[in-house]
């Protein structure tokens, strides 16, 4: 078992991107709190194969270890119910979580065990690496990849996305009406995970890949079963607490990355998300907000040798989104397919509301309203993808 304090784990954590945060507020009887870990990092992971519901990845020293961490950030939340899928990397997974509870004597909630929770079937990949498959599967990793909805290999009569889809609905149907009002921890994988969240949500399968699952991450859902039968996404892969300031970068470290915050949050929690990135590239600041910024620019900029920022008035930031200035001319002048460029984009709720909808149709309603986005486009020219969220603007303290 790791002996990892929880000062070592949380000391440097801001609250927008503590869990606990959700956590401290109430449930209703009516309300069921699920919160999603994808399994630590394993073996396939670390030699960059596909995974798939093979067995023969377990998880790696550092998977063990961020997987602890995991338990001791969930050690003061009242847990009713595991669930997990019956592969080895995540049942190691949760027994470090239940390692860490031990350790604080929080309480041991019985595990259950169900295949409806196995990753999705990639039969002839599982085990090859990434590369191979980019190289002599070409024509099905382009679909896999572009259209995920419509792929199959040829060994498959159906459709694995489609297929891990149905599974996730079914779960949901089975075990939402045994926990009301409770708090249930789901412990799974990667495309599971995506599929849970997504068929939670009401998105369809061809947004499969628009949303990221890191190792150890922490996502949560709440289902009010009384008022809908929608769950509503609280957070989307929460890593801080396993040391990271932003999360891993999936599809390499190139391109742009969008770091899109709300001005409606506390200053407290900005100076915090400040001081936590301090370290981190940042390239530009977009804004409409002074007093918001001004917590980021005052911090950075003295750091930064090039430091761009742009200021556009609250009844104009749309159009300047629309009209492509942001990322024709400032955008595309800084960013390569060989190198990242990270922006803050400091706005007015309204105001970010609106370019979330610009930036994906698809997922506006549900991030609407969030206090943080971290999004990233690996190829200026495609989809981006949701790395992570935080609470909503309505959940926090006292504004600037």
């Amino acid at each position: 078992m790791l002996n990892l304090s929880k000062q070592e784990v949380d000391s440097f954590l801001p609250s927008l991107l503590d869990p606990s945060t959700i956590f401290n507020q109430s449930l209703s009887q009516n309300t069921t709190r699920v919160i999603l870990v994808r399994h630590g990092r394993s073996t396939y992971n670390e030699a960059g194969r596909y995974q798939g519901c093979s067995d023969e990845s377990v998880l790696t020293e550092k998977g063990h270890k961020t997987a602890y961490q995991t338990g001791v950030a969930l050690k003061s939340v009242k847990i009713d119910v595991i669930y997990t899928s019956p592969l080895k990397r995540v049942r190691e997974t949760a027994q470090e979580i239940i390692n860490a509870r031990s350790s604080f004597n929080a309480s041991i909630p019985p595990i259950l065990v169900t295949d409806k929770l196995k990753e999705i079937d990639l039969s002839a990949w599982q085990g090859l690496s990434y590369q191979y498959v980019k190289e002599h599967y070409a024509q099905e990793y382009f679909c896999w990849k572009n259209s995920p909805h419509q792929f199959k290999l040829p060994d498959q009569e159906t459709f694995p996305v489609l297929d891990l889809y149905q599974k996730a609905r079914e779960f949901w149907q089975e075990i939402l009406p045994q926990h009301q009002g409770k708090t249930i921890l789901i412990v799974s994988h990667g495309g599971t995970n995506r599929a849970l969240i997504n068929t939670a949500i009401g998105t369809s399968p061809d947004s499969y890949h628009l949303i990221q699952q890191c190792n150890c991450g922490i996502s949560i859902l709440e289902f009010n079963q009384l008022e809908s039968k929608r769950g509503q996404l609280k957070a989307l892969n929460l890593t801080a607490h396993l040391g990271k300031t932003l999360p891993k970068l999936k599809e390499g470290k190139q391109g742009l990355r969008l770091l899109l915050l709300s001005a409606d949050t506390s200053r407290h929690q900005l100076q915090q998300l400040a001081e936590f990135w301090q370290q981190e590239s940042i390239d530009f600041v977009f804004s409409n907000n002074w007093k918001s910024s001004s917590v980021f620019t005052q911090s950075l900029c003295p750091k930064r040798s090039q430091f761009l920022y742009l200021q556009v008035p609250k009844n104009n930031v749309l159009k300047v989104w629309q009209q492509q200035i942001f990322f024709e001319k400032i955008v595309k002048s800084l960013a390569t397919e060989q190198s990242l460029v990270t922006g803050l984009i400091v706005l007015d709720r309204v105001n970010l509301n609106q370019v979330l909808t610009k930036i994906s149709s698809s997922y506006a309603e549900v991030f609407a309203d969030n206090s943080l986005n971290i999004i990233h486009y690996p190829h200026l020219d495609k989809h981006p993808i949701f790395q992570e969220i935080a609470i909503t603007t309505s959940d926090l303290g006292q504004k600037i």
